[in-house]
């Protein structure tokens, strides 16, 4: 494992989309700051410095994996464990946000990588609001720094890092099952009701559970459906 730090970049998952054959399984690019960080459905990521911005790459131990999506909640398991061994409330929201006192602190992309129709790679794109004087963001924001957490960014990129290759491993060797109960204990969202919005659709219903997949299961009035990738509001 190597750790590319840059000072500035586009996005750290956009510079290993176009170095991905000169990166290695498990390596980690990381930057000072971001000038067109970004989110899902191309969602704006406040990249300025004093957070921790860092990507990921796989490219081993991906043909077990059933979703793309078990990947990033498994970064977002790491990051939750990470926060509150710090004496953070934190808690997930389905799928990649994380979150203390209704306010997020980190969001997740994971963009997977082709060879014609063979998986090449997964990067696993991470931001997480650590220290910054200002953040620029259209959802409520917080930094870790205001929620009482001392360490710095890299001591908390460790600690994210041997948290999810940890559980990477039991991901590879038994499935999400392992993991399913500390998951659900930290979705804080189970039983309640939400607004999925799934590509163009939106949906309503009661968030009833989190699957072996990891796939959010909602019931619909008695209609239970499972989404694989989408919003959710609450």
């Amino acid at each position: 494992m190597a750790i590319i730090f840059l000072d500035s970049v586009t996005s750290t998952n956009t510079y290993c989309g176009r170095n991905i054959d000169n990166l290695k399984h498990a390596d980690i690019v990381r930057a000072r700051r971001q000038s067109e960080g970004r989110g899902r459905k191309q969602r704006i990521w406040s990249s300025e410095e004093g957070g921790l911005y860092f990507s990921l790459v796989l490219k081993e131990g991906l043909g077990g994996i059933k979703t793309l999506g078990l990947l990033t909640q498994i970064m977002a398991l790491a990051v939750c464990k990470t926060a509150r061994r710090q004496g953070v409330e934190a808690y997930i929201k389905w799928p990649n946000d994380v979150l203390s006192q209704g306010r997020k602190f980190c969001g997740i992309l994971s963009e997977a990588i082709f060879d014609g129709e063979k998986l090449k790679a997964v990067i696993i794109g991470t931001g997480v609001n650590v220290s910054q004087d200002k953040i620029n963001s259209e959802k409520p924001s917080i930094t870790l720094r205001s929620l009482g957490v001392k360490k710095d960014a890299e001591k908390l990129l460790e600690d994210i890092i041997a948290n999810f290759t940890a559980d990477f491993s039991l991901l590879n060797r038994a499935g999400f099952e392992p993991l399913r109960a500390l998951y659900k204990e930290y979705f804080l969202y189970l039983g309640k009701p939400v607004t999925m919005r799934v590509f163009d659709e939106e949906l309503h219903g009661i968030a009833e559970d989190i699957d072996e997949a990891g796939r959010l299961v909602l019931n619909e009035g008695g209609k239970r459906r499972l989404i694989e990738i989408g919003d959710m509001d609450f």
